[in-house]
């Protein structure tokens, strides 16, 4: 068969190629770099183009599918959510049905069903009009409603797999709301059986994993698939998250906005898993997939250090911690630890307080670095680090520019202390490895129809 893929550089259209192309099929290239030609057709829905304009070339190019894997996650100057999801899918289906085009497969989105939380979502509803569109037309089609798409090229699987690199994770609320990640060959596999189905179709399908995670849980697998240790799990309220998301949509990025976090709040759990039925066995377990395509952050902050190396720092930084609290509760007078903390109010009963607390949380610190680093350990450091920095520069204000650089020195610790902090490791390493070469011949299993393809 010969067939259409419009979004064909796209994550999912890219998977939906290979999978077609590895069972036979003659597949057409729909991008907007493209020239029409045997293998490629220049598809730009932000350009107007008439329903007989689209139904002549799909007859030159003698197509007998489309599937449309066009999407964006936030409009732009060059791209808005009417003519890339709605207008320009929609011209291309009416000529597709004038074509006389055997079958369109539309890829659509979770939570696209009508209702008012739909309506009111410009994304969500820029999909609703193009799915009801091809669903009034005289053709067979199909409307697929995957839930949150993992794998190569996938930018929120980038986005998402960024935020589990983070020492500090941020979470919407608890992180309690629901997902379903499903891997994109497995999704190009589903594409490529409905492309053959015989017979007549006119359904629509919502798509999901095999078992719904709550957004922690999904963050916690891209984390341990990066092969990072715990992380510090920071509980955000949801109007202090869409602030930031309204923010970061100032700034040059295509997946972080508030129609994000709308889409998280609502969940994205299908109503009625149509997975299993259109591969024929249950999906693949996201830990699994994430064996077979590792996870690519938009920004790696993952960290390799030798086990002496890591000695070597760790003992460094336990040796500044430990001597500070000796040092400061030996010599009070001698090393000026009092004179700062008259200088900052603590003087007296009140000064002795402020020092014995300094001397116990440095000496703390110190120990507990010379055992292992942990999460709450580094976030900690961090802390005491800028808290003293601060401190001091604003009551000392000298020391900021003291030629022996007394305060910018604490910037190579915060480094130390951030890099120790991304380094360290899996409780579970050691014991992780046999069972990751076994995820990876079950991940394998299971997606062997489609992995080879792509």
């Amino acid at each position: 068969m010969r067939v259409l893929v419009c979004g064909a550089s796209g994550c999912v259209g890219r998977a939906v190629a290979h999978a077609l192309r590895s069972r036979g099929h003659q597949v057409v290239d729909g991008t907007r770099s493209a020239a029409d030609g045997r293998h490629g057709m220049h598809v730009d829905y932000m350009v107007p183009t008439a329903p007989e304009e689209w139904a002549a070339k799909l007859r030159g190019a003698r197509i007998e599918a489309v599937v449309n894997c066009v999407g964006i996650l936030m409009p732009s100057r060059g791209q808005t959510f009417e003519r890339v999801h709605t207008d320009g899918p929609v011209e291309l289906f009416r000529g597709a049905a004038m074509a006389g085009v055997h079958r369109i497969v539309q890829v659509s989105a979770l939570g696209v069903r009508g209702d008012a939380d739909t309506l009111s979502t410009p994304y969500l509803r820029s999909k609703l009009l193009a799915d009801d569109a091809l669903a009034s037309l005289p053709v067979d089609w199909v409307v697929l409603r995957p839930s949150l798409i993992y794998g190569p090229g996938s930018q929120s699987g980038a986005l998402f797999a960024t935020l589990a690199s983070l020492p500090v994770i941020s979470l919407p609320g608890h992180g309690v709301q629901p997902v379903q990640p499903l891997h994109v060959y497995e999704l190009a596999e589903c594409i490529v059986r409905l492309v053959e189905r015989a017979g007549a179709l006119h359904e629509v399908h919502e798509l999901g994993g095999p078992e719904a995670l709550s957004y922690r849980d999904m963050l916690a697998r891209y984390r341990h698939a990066l092969g990072l240790g715990g992380a510090v799990w920071l509980p955000m309220p949801l109007v202090l998250m869409r602030t930031m998301a309204w923010l970061a949509e100032l700034i040059p990025q295509k997946v972080f906005c508030r129609d994000t976090i709308r889409l998280l709040e609502k969940g994205s759990v299908p109503s009625v898993n149509a997975m299993p039925a259109l591969l024929g066995r249950a999906p693949t377990a996201m830990a699994h997939g994430l064996e077979i395509s590792d996870p690519e952050p938009m920004l790696d902050l993952r960290v390799n250090l030798s086990p002496a190396a890591e000695m070597l720092a760790r003992v460094a930084l336990a040796f500044m911690w430990l001597y500070t609290a000796l040092i400061s509760a030996a010599m009070p007078h001698q090393s000026g630890v009092l004179n700062l903390l008259a200088r900052c109010g603590f003087e007296g009963r009140w000064g002795l307080a402020a020092l014995l607390f300094s001397c116990t949380l440095n000496a703390g610190m110190g120990l507990l670095s010379l055992r292992r680093m942990t999460p709450w350990l580094g976030a900690v450091q961090v802390g005491a680090v800028l808290g003293y920095t601060i401190t001091a520069a604003l009551n000392m204000p000298e020391l900021t520019i003291d030629h022996c650089g007394p305060l910018v020195k604490n910037l190579p610790v915060l480094a130390l202390i951030v890099l120790l902090w991304l380094a360290s490791p899996l409780p579970e390493r050691s014991a992780a490895r046999p069972g990751s070469r076994k995820a990876r011949r079950a991940g394998t299993a299971t997606l062997q129809s489609t992995v080879h393809a792509s």
